[in-house]
Order: C-alpha cells, then structure tokens, then sequence
C-alpha cells in the first residue's frame, strides 16, 4: 500500500520537550483527578526511617518496610511529586537480570549468581500480583521483551550469552528467534534475528508510580511532597536529614535519588548521569495490525545507545532512546529534559526501524536523567555504621530491579542478616569513575563515538579507526560502558 505523507501535519514534526510532564504521568495523574501534592516538610519532627526520593526504589522500599516491620514511623521526602522522576517517564520494560547472569557468575560464582537473579525474577509477577491486591491497573501485560538485531551487516551478538545461560543453569530464560519468528511478532523490514527474554512484561510507569504512593499513604506512611532533601548526617546514635523547610531525625535513612546520586557526598565518583529521551506516537491500532504486533511484547535494538519501544492500551507506540548526554557534576539540567538534539535523534530513529510508519505523527516528547554506574549495574549497600542505606545505577532499567531494590532495603533496615539483604550483589563496590571535568569530557567523546559507531552500523559501513578506539575506551579501562 502507497501512502501520502503530509509533512504539513503537526504531529509529523519532532515534538518538542520539557513542555510538559510525561504523556504517562500525565494519563495517571489525570486518572486520579489531579491531585494536589502532599504538605511540604515544615519544622522539626522525628522518625524511626527517613527514605530520600518518592521513586520506585523509595516507595518499594517504605511498602516491604511497612509490611515487614509494621508501625515503623516511616518518612519519605520527594523533591517533586512521587512518580515525578524516572519513575513515571521510563519506558515500562519490567524484568528481572536474566541478561545479567553471565556477569553475575563471573563476579560472585554460579550459584550466588544464580540466586541472585531468581530473586529479581520475583519482580515480574510479584509487580502483577501487587497491583492485584491493591486494585492499581498498570497495564500489566505479560508478553515478553525481543532485543532485534536491526543492523544490516552485523551478525547477531548474543550466541555467547544463550551459550553461557544454558552452561549456568538458566536455560530458556532467554530464546533466539530466527528472522521469520521476529517478524511474527513486528513485520518491520528492519528487523533481522532476535533475542526474547518470555518472563518480562510490560507496564504503565506511572500508574504503578502513583498506585504504591496512594497505598503507602493508606498504610500511614508519610509523604512530603515538594521536599528537597539537601544533605544527611550522622548525629549521635542517629542520622538528621535537612530540607529547605525543616529537619528529620531518624534511625535510619535510605537514599533512592537515582540519577541524583553523583550529587551527594560520598558518591560522587560512583555513577554518572545520562539523558534518555521518549516520543509517544498518536493512536494508531490498525497499523498495529498491520505489522502484526498487538500482543503487547517489549522490543528493543542492539544499539549501545539503545532504542527501545513498545505499545499502549489504546494503541500507540512509545520509543525511546538513551541518545541524551552526560551530566557534569552531579547537577541535573536542561540538557535531560529540554534536547530538541535528542529528540530528533529518537524520532530519526524510528523512521529507521518502522520505516513502515514514515506518516505516523508523534503528540509528545519527554527526556529525563538515568544513573549508570562504572559496570552499568546496581549499587545497593550501607553506610555509616549501617545508618544510611542506598540503591542506585539502574541504567535505565530500574522499572523491575528496583522493587527487588525495595526488598534489600527493607532488609537492611530491620534485619540485615535477612537472605534478602545477603544476595551476592549487596554491599559490593564497583571501580570509581574518574573525577569532574575528566568525567563529563570523557562521556562526551565516547557518547559522540558510539552513536557514530551504532551509525555506521546502520548504514552497513564499518566504522573508522579512531571511532571505534574511542568507543572502547571504557572497556580498556575496565568499565562496561562501551562495546
């Protein structure tokens, strides 16, 4: 079929960004009637744990502490609304670490390896039956997530990984499909071989964002909204947490900032900042149809700056793309949010992948920061005596992790000799990233480096010598950062 493209439609332009709060936090919101935000912290007042960040990972972690520990006096500042961070403008991939086993196995052995990722496999259904038991409709579709190989000349990347997954014990967690398997399940002329992890599923981000702050409130946790926690301190036997408006003495205090984190004492060097940016499409089911996707499955590329993509209930495609930059210092700006650069990027690269589709139009655009950290995996661990827990370095991939996030928190909290809290992982430091300016300069160059490398790639070039040297620069420093 032949169609006209009206490059004349708004909608066919790249969105701008940053106007406007994500396309699903807004649906959420909306859901609940706009609701205000809770009272900001004003004055003195005391608790037994004070959680910094009203994100998945704080909220995971008030939710296993209330269960598990019940009347525990529990805070959460958040410095916007809960839900207003990554939290409710990711892409809504839910999965466990499945991807990450043969990199568990070589750091902790195969058993530890092995349990680890079984405990991030709960998240999946136990995100299912959560919603469940609370009545929070987050879209929950359990269909799988398919890494294509989209690039024209490069074979498939991922042999070694199905190799070594059945080697570990882990057989079938992940599948390769053919190409005509691949186009069962989206007929784009893009898509070559691909990769399908069956157990992950996808969900409306912010609608589980919300869902667990209106159940914590419930559960008499309390919230304050519009609270910035400026730092956190030991004094005496306890910790103090000070906002703009008033101060917290707690126990205990757990830091769920996420990309936030280069910004606080003590971990700056530990995670960088990076931006990732999304497009919404305009409803489109019948072309759906046409491509034979309808089933909900999550679809990504094998980029390094990865495209990542899937539908809506009422039948539009998310794609998003970690083609933002790098911040400097710790500080969380403009360049996450407001990159028309970055969006134009996204968008080319849909046309790139659903060609099919040149003539859909796109209602929105958002961009936010993720943290990665120096092996592009989570940090979870204690401080100070075992006063100030933390999690964070999701790269973009927190939406499942971090409710196992939640869990070890909890943990740690009440009873750090919990199995939970004693998974290989916890307590592990990675190598630190070298110190601001040579950090921000050297993610600009190996940005700039991989997305003309993965460009090349596209095009079915290889790239020149001094792109790939600069794209492998992390790896011959011993960071997983590049290829």
């Amino acid at each position: 079929m032949v169609r006209t493209i009206d490059v004349s439609r708004p909608t066919l332009r790249p969105p701008v960004p940053g106007a406007q709060r994500s396309w699903w936090l807004r649906e959420a919101l909306a859901l609940e009637g706009d609701p205000s935000p809770t009272r900001a912290l004003f004055g003195e007042s005391t608790a037994d744990v004070v959680i910094i960040g009203g994100g998945y990972t704080g909220m995971w972690t008030a939710w296993f502490l209330a269960e598990r520990a019940p009347g525990t006096r529990i805070v959460l500042l958040e410095q916007d609304i809960c839900g207003g961070g990554p939290s409710g403008r990711n892409g809504g991939f839910l999965h466990g670490w499945w991807e990450q086993l043969p990199y568990l196995a070589r750091q902790y052995g195969t058993e530890r390896a092995l349990e680890a990722a079984h405990a991030a496999d709960e998240v999946v259904d136990g995100t299912s039956a959560w919603c469940d038991q609370h009545g929070v409709d987050a879209w929950f579709v359990k269909s799988g997530y398919l890494r294509v190989n989209a690039f024209p000349k490069r074979p498939r990347d991922w042999d070694v990984e199905l190799a070594s997954l059945a080697e570990l014990g882990a057989p079938g967690q992940l599948l390769g499909l053919n190409r005509e398997e691949v186009q069962r399940v989206c007929a784009s002329p893009a898509f070559g071989e691909g990769l399908m992890m069956p157990s992950a599923a996808s969900i409306q981000p912010a609608r589980l964002a919300r869902g667990l702050r209106r159940v914590l409130l419930e559960r008499g946790v309390t919230i304050h909204e519009g609270t910035a926690a400026l730092r956190a301190r030991r004094d005496g036997t306890g910790m103090v947490v000070e906002a703009p408006g008033g101060k917290v003495t707690a126990d205990q205090v757990v830091l769920a900032v996420n990309a936030w984190i280069p910004g606080w004492p003590g971990f700056r060097t530990r995670a960088l900042a990076w931006g990732s940016y999304m497009v919404m499409t305009e409803p489109i089911p019948g072309r759906l149809a046409e491509l034979g996707w309808t089933n909900g499955e999550l679809l990504s590329d094998s980029r390094f700056t990865i495209s990542y993509f899937r539908t809506t209930r009422d039948g539009r495609i998310a794609f998003g793309a970690g083609v933002g930059a790098a911040g400097l210092g710790g500080r969380i700006g403009r360049t996450f949010t407001h990159s028309q650069a970055a969006i134009d990027r996204v968008v080319a690269n849909f046309r790139h992948l659903l060609p099919g589709l040149a003539d859909v139009g796109f209602e929105d655009a958002w961009g936010g920061p993720i943290d990665i950290t120096a092996d592009r995996f989570p940090e979870i661990g204690s401080r100070h005596g075992g006063r100030l827990h933390y999690a964070y370095g999701f790269a973009g991939n927190g939406a499942g992790p971090s409710r196992l996030a939640g869990r070890i928190l909890a943990a740690l909290v009440d009873k750090p000799d919990d199995p939970i809290a004693r998974l290989a992982p916890v307590g592990q430091r990675q190598r630190i990233l070298p110190p601001e300016p040579i950090r921000f300069i050297g993610a600009r160059i190996v940005r700039e480096a991989l997305i003309r490398e993965d460009d090349a790639h596209d095009a079915g070039r290889r790239p020149g010598p001094l792109v790939r040297l600069a794209a492998r620069l992390p790896k011959l420093l011993g960071y997983r950062l590049g290829h």
